[in-house]
C-alpha cells in the first residue's frame, strides 16, 4: 500500500541504487536530486522519480535519500518541488548546470574564447556559492555577496547571449508574478543593468561610462585601513599621512589623516593594529571624475640625523624629519561600478622613495606622478618593504551607511573630510573649519654660510585671555593640540612645506582669534638652546568689516624676535600689518615697531580655506544676516541679495531662509514683495546645474526647519497676482512658474504649522484662496499668445508637485478635480501637449489613482485624452506609457466589481485603439526613436495591449463580443485584426530574443484570449461559411440584410477571417521561442516546469476548429502548407491530432479535382523548405506521416490513388531527410554524405518533371559541391544533366529562380551550360568528352545561326582537344571497391559497395580517411564481412583497389590508333571492375607454391560508367565464380611485366628519366620472387605439364612468345640503360648484364632457331622487310623487333604508382641543360647514325668484320605512310640489328657505352617484381618529398640526352671501335622525315649516337629454340599475335635521394 506523502517531498542520493534486482526501481547515482510522491506503509521504500528524469517513475530504499526542505509549487498530480534554500543558491547551481553543457560543447567545438571565457565564470560563482551556502557571513555580507553573484550571473548570460533573468532588488521575477506592462519594465531595468555591467567590465578605462549608474547617488566615500608598515626607522617613532591628491591641478584634495607609529613599526593603541582605518568622504560624482592620487608622507621623529656616529646623530630626539613618499594611482577604483566596490578590500602596496634632498621631500609626490619627472633616478629605501593598506568605494549618504554597514564603523573608523564643502549641505549640517597650508617661506642667510634648520611653529591665539587655544586637529580621533611643529628641512633659507593644519576654532572666537606661526632654527650638535627663534609672523581670522579672512594664499611678513620676546602680550605685535593687504589700514607709526622690526627680505606664505555654514565672506549675506542691527538698510540688503554668488548662498541657504522669513514675520505689508523676489531669486539658484543637489536640501528646510506660520497667506495672493499679470514681466512670471512648487511647498507647510499653531482652527480662507489661485491658472492656460507659452509649459511642468502638497489638505477627489481641470484647460493647438501628458502621468503612477474615489473622476477624463492622441499617434511612447501605469495599477489578479467595472470601461475606450495601432506601427517603416515603428514603441503598445488581454475576464470577452454580434462586418474586421496582430506578435521581433520570459508571458496571454475569440468563429460566423440560411431567433440576432452583394461580402469576410486564424495557429505552434527540442536541458526543463508545452492546447484547439467546419472544409483545402508545418512540430500527440488534416485535405482535393497532382506539388514544395532549409521533421515523423495518412486513406474512394501519394511523399521526405543531415552550406565536414544525398535527391525530383526548378537547384548545389574539391570533370557531368533537360530552341524561358540565368531564349541557356561544361572537361583533361559537345556547338554556328566567329572559336577549341590528346602526359585514374558494413550506417550506404574513382595518385589510406571524415565511428575492415557485422551497431568500411575492365570501342577495330586515343578508354567511360583472390587449389607445392595457386575473380558492374556525375557509383552486379588458373595467371603477369618494361623505357629514352628503369630492372632481372621466366619454365613450359593440361596449348604457346617479347625487350632496356646511367651505377648495370646472360643461358639449350612464325613473318613482309635478309639467326632469335611493339613501347600500362611531382622540380641531374633540339641539314632529327658507322659495327678490339647492309625495302605507295612510328621502328630496327652481331667470343657483352656525368649519391631503386593481379605493385616513393616535374607545353621538343664530353674518353673511345658518322649509314629517304618531339629516341640529337654503345651480344632462344630445349613442341602457324597489354599513360616518376650503391651485397 503506497500512501502519497506531504512532508517528503524533495532529497538527495546518498549512494548509489541500480534498481535492476528490484520490479519497477529506479536506478539512482550519488549526488542525484529526487522528487518522492509516495512512500510504502513501513516507510521502508518510497517512490518518485529523478528531477532530471521525470518521466521515469520508480522505487527506491528510503535509507538510500537524505531528506532535505522544499518548497511545493502546484501540488497535485503536476507538482514541482524546488529545494528550500536561498533563491539565489537555487539560481546559482541552475545555472551553472546550464553552463556546463554549453561549457563542453565549447570544448568539443574548439571555441577557446568562450571556454576560457565561461571557465572563469563558474569558477568564481562557485566560490561565491560556497560562500554563500557557508553560514559564516553577516547580513550586510550576505546582501552585498547576492549583489555580485547576480551581476556576474547577468554578465555571463549576456556574454553566452543566454536568457535575460529580470529582476527586482537581485530577486527574480516570475512571469506570472507581476503585471505584463511591469513585467516589460523590468525586463528594460535588467537589460540596462546588464549591459551597463558589461560595459563597464570591457571598458574599465572609461570613466564616463562606469558612472552612469552612480550619477542618482550624490555622495561617494573611500573606506581605507594602513594593514602594515614596513618601513625600518631605526627605532625612532613616526607619523604616516594619507592625503587624497588631485593630480589635474596640483592640489590636496582631502585633510591629512595621521597614523602613529612607535619605535616597534606599530601603532602605539594595541587595539589598532592593523586597524588604523578612516574614510575620506563627501566626494562628488565630479570628483570621481578627477586624477585622484593617494599620497603617503613619511616623518620620523627623532634625531636630525639618525646615525648616532655623527654629531648631528647625537642632539635633540624630537626633531621632525622626512622620510619618505609613496603615491598609488585611484583612478580605477574611484571608477568601478558599485558591485565591484562591494568585493572585499585587497591589500595594496605602496612603494616608498626617498628624495634626494630635504628640500624635494614636499614635491616628491609631484615627481611620482608627473611622468616627465619621475624618469629621473630616485633612490629608493634600502629598508622599505612599502605600506601594505586596503581600500574600497562606499556609495551613498554617510548617516545610511552606518546603518548598512555597522561593522564597517563599529572599528574606531576616523572621518577624514574633503577640502571645502561637499557637494550638498543638508540643514543642520554645522561645520566650522579653517584649513591652513604651510607653502612656504624666504628667509635671510645672515651672513652665514650654511642654510638655517628651519622648524615653523604653528599656534592659535585667543585675544580676550591671551593664551593658545587647543583647536589643531592632528586627525579625526586625536585630541586637538595647542601648538602644531612643521617638518625641519637641513639647511635650506627657502624651505617648502607643503603642510596641511586643521584648525577647528569656535564661530564665537573667530572675532578675537589670529593664528601665530614662529621660526626657530634647530642645531642638532649643541647641547644647549636646540631650537633658537627668529622670527614670527601672523595672521587676523576677521576682517574690519566683519567678514572672514578670505580663501587663496597669503603672504605675511616675517618679523624679527629672540627668545626674550615671551610674546605675553599679543598686543604689541597685533597692531603692526600682517600683510600687504592690510599694509594699508594700519599707520606709519604702527608698522615701526621696535620690539618686532620687520625683515623686508623675508616672506612666509600660507594658505587658508574655510568651510562653515555660519560665517561667510560676503559682505551683502553679512547685512542681511545681521538685518536687526541695521533696520533702515532692510530694503536695500533684500535689493542686494541678488547680486550675492550661489556659492555664497548654498552654505549657510539655513541661515539665508530663517533671515527672510523673520524679515517676513517682522513686517509683510512692506518687505513682502522683495522678500518673494528673493525666494524665487534663491530658489532660481538652486535650480542651476552647479546646484542642484540643493534641492533636497530646501526640502529638508522645509520639512524639519520651516517655522512661518503665516508666510502661506502671502504666497498665495502674490503667486495668484503674477498669474494674473504675467503680461507685465515674462521674465519675472517664468521665473516665479519655475519656483512655483516650492513656493507651494512653503505655503503648504505653513498653512499646516499655522493649524498647528491655532488647534486646528484655521479661518477658512485657505481652500477658497487656493481654487481662486487654480481658477487664475486655467485661465492662464487656456490663453493662446506666443509669448505665455514658456511660462505655461514651467508651470504645468510643476504642476503635479502642487496637487501631491495639496493632498495634505485637501481630499484625493477634490485634488484630482483641481488637477484634471487644469490638464484639459490646455487647449490641443497649444503645442503643450507633450508637457500636459508628463502631468497626467505623474498623477497616475501618485496616490491620486490609487484612491477609488479620485481615479472614478481621473479614468474617464484620461481615457477620453489618451484614446484621442492615440488615434492619433500623438506622442505615442508617453500615451501608451501612461495606459501601461493605468493598467498596472490593477496588480491583484483578483478584481473587486468595481475593478471590474473600470476594466470594461478600458476595453472599451482602447481595445479597438490599441489593435489599430498596432496594424499599422508594425508595418511602419519610419526610422527614428520617436517614431511610430520604432521597435521600443511597438514593444510598449505590445506590452500594453497584451497586459488589457490578460486583466480580462470571461465576462469582459462575452461583453465585448456582445457589443459587435449585431453586426457581422464589425465582428469580422475586430476578428480579423485581432487574429493578425497575434499572428505578427508570434512571427516578428517584438522583444529582444533574450527576453524569454517576456515572450512566454505573451504566448500564455494570446493562449488563453484565442480560447474566447475563437468562441464567436463557430457560434456567429460558421452560418455565414457555410451559406446556409437563418433560423428565425438568428435573423433576429444577426440582422443580416437581404442584399446579395452584401451577403456575398461578408461571406468572403467569414472566411478570410477562419484563414487569418489557421495562419495564426500555425504561426504560433511553430515560433522558435516555443521549440523546446532546441533548447539545452536544463532550460527545457525549467520552461517545462513553469509552463508546460504551451503548443499542444493551441494544436487540440485548431484541430477541433477544423472539425466544426464540417461540409466547409474545402474552402480552406489552400492552407495545406500550414498544416503541413504543424504536423513536423515534434511531438508525437500533436502530430497524430493534426495529420488527419492533411487527410481532409485529400479527401476535399479529389472530391474536387479528382487527382492529386496539384496536392502532390504543394506538399513536395513544402517539404523541400521545412525540411531542408527550416530543418524540420526526422525519420519518426516521415513513420508517422506515413502510418497515419495509411490508416486515414482505408475506405476511402481515393485509397488506390492516395496510397501512391503517400508512398512518393515518405519517400520524398527520407531523401530530404538525409539530405537535410548532412548539408551545411559553411561546413566542409560530411561531405561524401551531401554529395550523395544530393544525387539521390536529384534522382527523385528528376521523375517528376513539375519538380524541375527543385531538381536545378540541387544541380547547381552539386556542381558547387564539386568545385570545392577541384572535381572539375564531375562538375561539368553534373552540368552537362542540366543542359540535356534543353533544347536547342528560339523559346523564352523564364529567369532562373536561383538568380543564375536572366530570361533569355532556350538554345542561349544551353550554349552558356556548354561552355562552362568544356572548361570543365578541359581542367579534368577528358577532352574526349568534350569534343561531341564541340562538334554539336559547331553544327549550331555553321547551319542554324551563321555565326563563323563563333564557329571560329570552337574549331579551335576543338582542335585544342585534339592536340592536347596526343600531346600532354595525362595520367589514368585508379578505381577503389568501398564496402560499408553496418545498421548504423544511413540507408543510402548501408551494407552497400561502390566503386569510386581516384586520382592517379591515391591510395587506400587516402580513400580510407576521406570516408572517414563522414564517419569517424567506422573502422576499416581487412577480413570477409559476415552477418554479425552487417547486422550490428558498429560501422566498418572496406576499401580495396579494383582492376578495370576496358570495354570495347567499335570505332578503333581494324585501325591502327595512336596509344594516346585508346589510353583514355583503358580506364574512362567504364562501368566493368574486376578483383582477384588467390586461393590454393589441390595439395600444394611447397617448392613451386604458384603451380596450385589459383585466383577466384569477381567482376563489379555498377549503375553508370565513370566518369559521370559523381566520382562514384553503386555496384549494381556482383559476378563471382570465374576461376583463374596459375598459367593464366603467368600470362597476365608476363603481359603486365612487359608493358612496365617498354613504357619505363620509353619514359627514360624520351624524358632521360633512369630511377624507375633502375629499379624494375633490378626487380625483374635480379629478384626472381615467387615468378620470372625461370619459374614458369620449369612449371609450365614441361612436357609432363602439356600432357596434363591438353587444352592450354594455346595458353603456352602465349606464354613462350610473351618470354621471347620480353627478352627482347630486357635487351632494349638495357642498351638505353647503359646511356643514361652514370658511374655510380655502373657495378649495378655489370650485374644487370650478367644475370640477364645467365638467365638466357638457362633458358638456352638448343641454338637453332626455328625461325619466324607465319604471324611474323607476315608482319615483316608488310614492312617490307624479307626473312632471308636477317642476320644469323643463331645469335638470336630476333633480327628486327616487330612494328607493333615498338609502336607501343610508350603505350603499355600497369606500370606501378608514382606520386605525382611537384612543379619546377628537375628529374635529370643538375649538371645537364636542357635545349631544343635543332637538327641539321639534311638529317634525320630522330636518327642520326650515319651509314658508315654500320661498318664499324661488331669489331672486337682491334679487328673489324665487313659491315653488313641493312635492307630497307618500302613499297612505293607506303612513302606517304611513314610517319613517326616508322621513324621508331627503323631506329629500333638498327638498334636489333647492331645487337645482333656478336664478339668474337660470343658470349660476353662488348665495351659499354660511356656512362654520364656522376650524380652524387644517387643509388639505383630497389624494386618488386611483378604484383599480383588485381593490386597494384608499390611504387618506389623517396623518402623525401619528391621534386615536381616541370609541366612541358604541347608541341615542345624534349630535351636533348645528357652526355658525356670528357675528351679522355672519346680518345679512348676512338681507339677501341672506330667513329660511326653519318655517311656511313644507308639512307632510307631522300628527304629528312619528320619526327614527333614526343617520340624522340635517346639518340636524337646526339651526333655520336651508336659509337657509344657498342655491340651488344643478347640470344634470346627463338620459339623453334624453345621447342628443342624444352621438349615442348610449337604448333606451327596457330598462334596469335600477342595481346596487347592496356594502355595506361605512366605518371612522372619522382628521383631518388642521391647515395652511392653499395654492391657489396
Amino acid at each position: 500500500m503506497w500512501v502519497r506523502t506531504t512532508e517528503k517531498k524533495y532529497g538527495i542520493a546518498i549512494c548509489n541504487f541500480d534498481g535492476e534486482n528490484v520490479e519497477h526501481g529506479l536506478k539512482l547515482e550519488i549526488g542525484q536530486a529526487v522528487h518522492i510522491i509516495e512512500e510504502s506503509e513501513d516507510k521502508s521504500w518510497l517512490r518518485g522519480c529523478a528531477i532530471k528524469r521525470k518521466d521515469q517513475l520508480g522505487i527506491f530504499p528510503s535509507n538510500t535519500i537524505h531528506i532535505k526542505k522544499c518548497i511545493v509549487e502546484n501540488d497535485g498530480r503536476y507538482e514541482t518541488v524546488l529545494p528550500a534554500e536561498d533563491p539565489i543558491g537555487r539560481e546559482v547551481t541552475s545555472v551553472l548546470r546550464e553552463w556546463d553543457m554549453i561549457l563542453k560543447n565549447a570544448y568539443v567545438v574548439g571555441n577557446t574564447r568562450d571556454f576560457s571565457i565561461l571557465q572563469l565564470l563558474m569558477e568564481k560563482l562557485m566560490e561565491l556559492r560556497l560562500e554563500l551556502i557557508s553560514g559564516l557571513l553577516t547580513q550586510e555580507q550576505t546582501r552585498e555577496l547576492k549583489k555580485e553573484i547576480t551581476g556576474r550571473i547577468d554578465q555571463g548570460n549576456n556574454q553566452l547571449e543566454l536568457d535575460l533573468v529580470p529582476r527586482i532588488g537581485g530577486e527574480m521575477v516570475a512571469g506570472d508574478a507581476c503585471n505584463i506592462y511591469q513585467l516589460y519594465k523590468i525586463h528594460l531595468r535588467s537589460s540596462e543593468d546588464t549591459k551597463y555591467m558589461s560595459s563597464s567590465s570591457n571598458n574599465k578605462s572609461t570613466k564616463g561610462t562606469a558612472l552612469e549608474g552612480t550619477q542618482t547617488i550624490l555622495s561617494h566615500h573611500i573606506y581605507f585601513n594602513m594593514k602594515n608598515f614596513g618601513c625600518a626607522l631605526a627605532g625612532e617613532e613616526a607619523d604616516v599621512y594619507f592625503t587624497l591628491y588631485n593630480a589635474s591641478n596640483q592640489t590636496y584634495f582631502s585633510e591629512r589623516y595621521l597614523a602613529k607609529i612607535n619605535k616597534q613599526g606599530v601603532s602605539n593603541n594595541v587595539e589598532m593594529i592593523g586597524k588604523q582605518s578612516t574614510i575620506f568622504c563627501d566626494l562628488g560624482n565630479q570628483d570621481l571624475l578627477k586624477d585622484i592620487y593617494l599620497a603617503c608622507h613619511i616623518v620620523r621623529i627623532g634625531r636630525m640625523n639618525p646615525h648616532p656616529s655623527t654629531t648631528l646623530g647625537r642632539g635633540p630626539k624630537d626633531y621632525r624629519r622626512p622620510f619618505g613618499v609613496g603615491v598609488l594611482s585611484l583612478s580605477d577604483l574611484l571608477t568601478a561600478d558599485n558591485s565591484s566596490s562591494n568585493e572585499k578590500e585587497k591589500p595594496i602596496k605602496i612603494t616608498l622613495v626617498n628624495a634626494n634632498t630635504d628640500n624635494d621631500f614636499s614635491t616628491l609626490h609631484e615627481t611620482l606622478i608627473t611622468p616627465g619627472k619621475s624618469s629621473k633616478s630616485l633612490p629608493t629605501s634600502t629598508t622599505n618593504l612599502g605600506v601594505i593598506i586596503e581600500m574600497r568605494m562606499l556609495h551613498g549618504e554617510l548617516e545610511q551607511l552606518k546603518i548598512e554597514k555597522p561593522l564597517l564603523f563599529k572599528q574606531n573608523v576616523s572621518i577624514t573630510r574633503k577640502l571645502g564643502f561637499a557637494d550638498v549641505i543638508m540643514p543642520g549640517d554645522v561645520r566650522n573649519d579653517l584649513y591652513v597650508v604651510l607653502d612656504r617661506a624666504i628667509f635671510d642667510r645672515g651672513g652665514k654660510t650654511a642654510g638655517k634648520n628651519v622648524e615653523v611653529t604653528v599656534c592659535v591665539i585667543d585675544r580676550s585671555n591671551m593664551r593658545k587655544m587647543p583647536c589643531i586637529c592632528l586627525g579625526d580621533g586625536e585630541k586637538p593640540v595647542e601648538e602644531y611643529k612643521s617638518v625641519v628641512y637641513r639647511h635650506t633659507n627657502q624651505p617648502r612645506w607643503n603642510e596641511i593644519i586643521k584648525l577647528m576654532i569656535p564661530i564665537d572666537k573667530f572675532n578675537d582669534t589670529h593664528i601665530r606661526f614662529e621660526f626657530r632654527h634647530c642645531s642638532g650638535n649643541r647641547a644647549n638652546n636646540m631650537r633658537k627663534l627668529f622670527g614670527m609672523s601672523f595672521v587676523k581670522l576677521m576682517k574690519g568689516d566683519g567678514t572672514t579672512l578670505h580663501d587663496g594664499p597669503h603672504e605675511l611678513y616675517v618679523y624679527t624676535c629672540t627668545d626674550h620676546n615671551r610674546f605675553e602680550n599679543p598686543s604689541a605685535y597685533l597692531v603692526l600689518p600682517f600683510s600687504t593687504t592690510d599694509t594699508a589700514n594700519k599707520s606709519i607709526n604702527a608698522q615701526n615697531n621696535s620690539n618686532y622690526p620687520r625683515s623686508p627680505r623675508e616672506f612666509f606664505h600660507v594658505e587658508t580655506t574655510i568651510c562653515s555654514t555660519k560665517l561667510t565672506q560676503n559682505v551683502n549675506l553679512l547685512d542681511l544676516l545681521r538685518w536687526k542691527k541695521n533696520t533702515n538698510n532692510v530694503v536695500d540688503t533684500l535689493r542686494r541679495l541678488s547680486k550675492v554668488g550661489g556659492q555664497d548662498i548654498v552654505r549657510i541657504l539655513q541661515d539665508v531662509l530663517d533671515t527672510l522669513f523673520s524679515i517676513l514675520d517682522d513686517n509683510p505689508e512692506k518687505y513682502a514683495d522683495l522678500v518673494f523676489k528673493g525666494l524665487i531669486y534663491i530658489i532660481g539658484v538652486l535650480r542651476d546645474s552647479r546646484f542642484k543637489s540643493f534641492t533636497t536640501v530646501l526640502d529638508t528646510y522645509i520639512e524639519r526647519h520651516f517655522s512661518g506660520a503665516l508666510a502661506h497667506k502671502y504666497l498665495l495672493s502674490y503667486l495668484q497676482r503674477v498669474t494674473e499679470n504675467i503680461q507685465m514681466n515674462h521674465d519675472y512670471a517664468s521665473s516665479a512658474f519655475s519656483s512655483f512648487h516650492f513656493l507651494f511647498k512653503f505655503c503648504i507647510r505653513s498653512r499646516i504649522l499655522y493649524e498647528q499653531t491655532t488647534g486646528g482652527k484655521g479661518d477658512g480662507r485657505f481652500v477658497s484662496d487656493v481654487r481662486s489661485l487654480f481658477s487664475s491658472i486655467k485661465d492662464f492656460m487656456k490663453r493662446d499668445e506666443d509669448y505665455v507659452r514658456k511660462a505655461q509649459s514651467t508651470l504645468l511642468e510643476n504642476c503635479y508637485i502642487v496637487f501631491i502638497e495639496l493632498q495634505k489638505l485637501l481630499s484625493p477627489l477634490d485634488v484630482s478635480t483641481l488637477m484634471m481641470e487644469t490638464i484639459e484647460s490646455v487647449p490641443q493647438s497649444s503645442g503643450l501637449t507633450g508637457v500636459k501628458l508628463k502631468c497626467l502621468s505623474q498623477a497616475i503612477k501618485g496616490k491620486l489613482f490609487t484612491d477609488s474615489s479620485s481615479r472614478s473622476y481621473i479614468l474617464p477624463l484620461s481615457l477620453g485624452i489618451l484614446s484621442s492622441l492615440i488615434k492619433g499617434e500623438q506622442e505615442l511612447r508617453i500615451c501608451l506609457s501612461i495606459v501601461g501605469d493605468i493598467l498596472a495599477s490593477y496588480k491583484h489578479l483578483t478584481l473587486t466589481e468595481y475593478e471590474s467595472n473600470e476594466i470594461q470601461l478600458i476595453v472599451n475606450a482602447l481595445i479597438g485603439i490599441l489593435l489599430n495601432t498596432l496594424l499599422h506601427i508594425q508595418k511602419d517603416q519610419t526610422v527614428g526613436p520617436n517614431a511610430p515603428g520604432s521597435p521600443s514603441i511597438v514593444s510598449l503598445c505590445t506590452s500594453c495591449f497584451i497586459c488589457l488581454l490578460k486583466l480580462m475576464k470571461e465576462g469582459h470577452y462575452e461583453m465585448l463580443i456582445s457589443t459587435m454580434a449585431h453586426d457581422l462586418e464589425k465582428l469580422c474586421g475586430f476578428l480579423l485584426r485581432l487574429f493578425c496582430v497575434f499572428e505578427h506578435l508570434v512571427t516578428m521581433v517584438i522583444f529582444p530574443k533574450d527576453w524569454m520570459v517576456m515572450k512566454m508571458a505573451l504566448n500564455i496571454v494570446i493562449l488563453s484570449s484565442t480560447q474566447y475569440f475563437c468562441q464567436p468563429l463557430h457560434t456567429y460566423l460558421i452560418d455565414a461559411v457555410q451559406n446556409e440560411p437563418h433560423s428565425k431567433d438568428s435573423q433576429s440576432i444577426y440582422e443580416t440584410p437581404h442584399d446579395e452583394g452584401v451577403q456575398s461580402r461578408i461571406i468572403s469576410h467569414c472566411i478570410e477571417v477562419w484563414n487569418r486564424f489557421f495562419l495564426f495557429a500555425s504561426c504560433f505552434l511553430t515560433q522558435p521561442c516555443l521549440q523546446l527540442e532546441t533548447f539545452t536541458v536544463e532550460k527545457r526543463s525549467k520552461i517545462q516546469d513553469k509552463y508546460g508545452d504551451l503548443r499542444e492546447p493551441m494544436a487540440f484547439h485548431a484541430v477541433s476548429m477544423w472539425d466544426k467546419l464540417g461540409s466547409t472544409k474545402a474552402e480552406f483545402k489552400s492552407k495545406t502548407s500550414l498544416f503541413l508545418g504543424v504536423t513536423l512540430v515534434p511531438g508525437s500527440g500533436l502530430r497524430k491530432a493534426v495529420l488527419p488534416i492533411i487527410s481532409d485535405i485529400m479527401d476535399c482535393e479529389f472530391q474536387s479535382k479528382g487527382n492529386f497532382s496539384q496536392l502532390e506539388d504543394d506538399l513536395s514544395d513544402k517539404l523541400d523548405q521545412f525540411v531542408v532549409q527550416e530543418r524540420k521533421g526526422d525519420n519518426n515523423y516521415r513513420d508517422l506521416f506515413e502510418s497515419v495518412l495509411m490508416q486515414q486513406s482505408k475506405g476511402k474512394d481515393w485509397e488506390e490513388k492516395g496510397v501512391h501519394l503517400i508512398g512518393k511523399i515518405a519517400q520524398l521526405l527520407e531523401r530530404l531527410i538525409d539530405y537535410r543531415n548532412v548539408v551545411s552550406i559553411n561546413n566542409e565536414d560530411k561531405r561524401f554524405m551531401k554529395i550523395s544525398c544530393i544525387y539521390n535527391l536529384m534522382n527523385f525530383l528528376y521523375q517528376d518533371r513539375s519538380k524541375r526548378d527543385t531538381w536545378a537547384r540541387h544541380i547547381y548545389r552539386l556542381h558547387e559541391l564539386h568545385l570545392r574539391k577541384d572535381e572539375h570533370t564531375e562538375a561539368a557531368f553534373t552540368l552537362l544533366e542540366l543542359a540535356k533537360t534543353y533544347n536547342w530552341s528560339d523559346n523564352l524561358i523564364p529567369e532562373d529562380s536561383y538568380g543564375r540565368f536572366p530570361q533569355q531564349k532556350e538554345r542561349e541557356r544551353k550554349e552558356i551550360l556548354y561552355n562552362k561544361i568544356l572548361v570543365h572537361l578541359d581542367k579534368g583533361q577528358v577532352w574526349e568528352c568534350g569534343i561531341p559537345l564541340c562538334k554539336e556547338l559547331a553544327d549550331l554556328y555553321e547551319n542554324k545561326l551563321y555565326n563563323y566567329k563563333k564557329l571560329s572559336t570552337i574549331l579551335k577549341t576543338q582542335a585544342d582537344f585534339f592536340t592536347k590528346i596526343l600531346d600532354v602526359k595525362r595520367l589514368p585514374p585508379i578505381y577503389f571497391l568501398v564496402e560499408f558494413f553496418g545498421k548504423s550506417f544511413p540507408a543510402i550506404k548501408r551494407n552497400k559497395c561502390f566503386i569510386f574513382r581516384g586520382n592517379p595518385c591515391d591510395k587506400v589510406a587516402n580513400i580510407l580517411q576521406s570516408l572517414q571524415a563522414d564517419f569517424p565511428n567506422a573502422q576499416p575492415l581487412s577480413f570477409k564481412a559476415d552477418d554479425s557485422i552487417k547486422n550490428g551497431q558498429a560501422q566498418y568500411i572496406s576499401v580495396r583497389q579494383v582492376n578495370v575492365t576496358a570495354s570495347e570501342n567499335s570505332r578503333f577495330k581494324g585501325h591502327n590508333v595512336p596509344h594516346e586515343i585508346t589510353l583514355f578508354y583503358q580506364g574512362n567511360e567504364v562501368n566493368e571492375f574486376f578483383y582477384d583472390r588467390p586461393f590454393q587449389k589441390g595439395v600444394e607445392d611447397k617448392s613451386m607454391p604458384m603451380k596450385s595457386m589459383w585466383l577466384d575473380r569477381i567482376t563489379l558492374k555498377t549503375t553508370f560508367r565513370l566518369p559521370g556525375v559523381l566520382k562514384w557509383a553503386e555496384v549494381t552486379q556482383i559476378i563471382k565464380g570465374e576461376k583463374i588458373s596459375p598459367l593464366k595467371i603467368a600470362v597476365e603477369t608476363m603481359k603486365k611485366t612487359s608493358a612496365e618494361l617498354e613504357l619505363l623505357n620509353y619514359n627514360a629514352k624520351t624524358y632521360g628519366v633512369v630511377e624507375p628503369l633502375t629499379m624494375k630492372l633490378s626487380g625483374v632481372v635480379q629478384a626472381q620472387v615467387s615468378g620470372g621466366i625461370t619459374v614458369y619454365r620449369d612449371i609450365f613450359l614441361t612436357e609432363s605439364y602439356a600432357e596434363e593440361n591438353p587444352d592450354d596449348d594455346d595458353i603456352i604457346q602465349e606464354l613462350k612468345n610473351l618470354i621471347e617479347d620480353q627478352f627482347r625487350i630486357l635487351s632494349e632496356c638495357i642498351i638505353v640503360h647503359s646511356r643514361l646511367i652514370d658511374d655510380t651505377l655502373r657495378p649495378l648495370h655489370d650485374e644487370f648484364k650478367r644475370q640477364l646472360l645467365e638467365l638466357k643461358r638457362s633458358i638456352q639449350h638448343d641454338t637453332s632457331s626455328p625461325g619466324p612464325l607465319p604471324e611474323r613473318k607476315e608482319s615483316l613482309n608488310r614492312l617490307g622487310i624479307k626473312n632471308e635478309d636477317r642476320s644469323n639467326k643463331s645469335k638470336s632469335v630476333f633480327h628486327t623487333p616487330e612494328t607493333q611493339a615498338l609502336r607501343n613501347m610508350a603505350r603499355r600500362t600497369s606500370t606501378p604508382v608514382i606520386p605525382m611531382r611537384e612543379p619546377n622540380t628537375r628529374l635529370i641531374p643538375k649538371s645537364y641543360k636542357r635545349g631544343p633540339v635543332s637538327p641539321r641539314k639534311n638529317s634525320d632529327p630522330g636518327l642520326m647514325i650515319s651509314q658508315d658507322a654500320l661498318s664499324g659495327i661488331g669489331t672486337s678490339d682491334s679487328s673489324s668484320t665487313s659491315s653488313s647492309s641493312i635492307p630497307h625495302t618500302r613499297d612505293s605507295g607506303s612513302s606517304s605512310s611513314l610517319d613517326i612510328n616508322n621513324s621508331t621502328f627503323y631506329r629500333s630496327s638498327i638498334i636489333s640489328n647492331v645487337s645482333n652481331r656478336s664478339s668474337s667470343d660470343g658470349d660476353t657483352f662488348p665495351s659499354i657505352p660511356p656512362p654520364l656525368p656522376k650524380r652524387g649519391g644517387s643509388r639505383p631503386n630497389s624494386g618488386t617484381g611483378s604484383t599480383s593481379s588485381g593490386s597494384r605493385s608499390d611504387s618506389p616513393i623517396p623518402e623525401t618529398d619528391p621534386p615536381a616535374v616541370p609541366p612541358r607545353k604541347v608541341n615542345e621538343a624534349p630535351p636533348p640526352l645528357p652526355r658525356k664530353t670528357s675528351s679522355s674518353n672519346l680518345s679512348r673511345r676512338s681507339g677501341e671501335m672506330p667513329v660511326i658518322t653519318r655517311e656511313t649509314l644507308p639512307t632510307t629517304h631522300e628527304n629528312p622525315v619528320p619526327s614527333r618531339p614526343v617520340d624522340s629516341g635517346i639518340y636524337s640529337g646526339s651526333e655520336t649516337s651508336l659509337k657509344d654503345i657498342g655491340e651488344i651480344q643478347i640470344t634470346v632462344p627463338s620459339s623453334e629454340e624453345l621447342n628443342g630445349l624444352l621438349s615442348v613442341q610449337i604448333p606451327v602457324g596457330g598462334t596469335a599475335e600477342p595481346e596487347v597489354p592496356p594502355k595506361r599513360t605512366p605518371p612522372p616518376v619522382p628521383s631518388r635521394p642521391k647515395r652511392t650503391p653499395d654492391h657489396s651485397q
